[in-house]
């Protein structure tokens, strides 16, 4: 497995010997209760699609014994991707939550300001 949208549930799977990406959808992926994940093994089938393009079906996941070296090696920036994501999400989070921070205290402050200032209606 070389990249999975678990959004939009499908993703695509690089063939050990090295070739084309082949594109698979969630349907075509065992019901054995275990989502996709990055970088798993897989044997499959490939098939020419109703669009024209070539897709995986019939996957059956491998069990790590069967995975060589030499591919865990060559696609071992899969983990470093998911986690560099994960470091995206958080950066997001910390620099949401410090925006609503600034703009918390902007509120206070400028609600502070208006209590102090009479209306002019209300001068006399």
């Amino acid at each position: 497995m070389s990249a999975w949208n678990p959004e939009a549930g499908y993703g695509t799977l690089s063939p050990q010997g090295g070739g084309e990406e082949v594109a698979v959808g969630l349907a075509a992926f065992p019901t054995d209760g275990e989502g996709p994940r990055l970088d798993e093994a897989f044997s499959f089938e490939v098939v020419i699609g109703r669009d024209g393009r070539k897709q995986a079906v019939n996957l059956k996941r491998l069990p790590p014994a069967q995975v060589s070296s030499a591919l865990r090696e060559a696609t071992g920036g899969g983990w470093q991707r998911v986690r560099q994501a994960q470091r995206k999400r958080r950066l997001a989070w910390v620099a949401g939550a410090v925006v609503v921070g600034v703009l918390a205290a902007g509120g206070v402050s400028l609600w502070q300001a208006k209590q102090g200032e009479v209306p002019a209606a209300m001068r006399r």
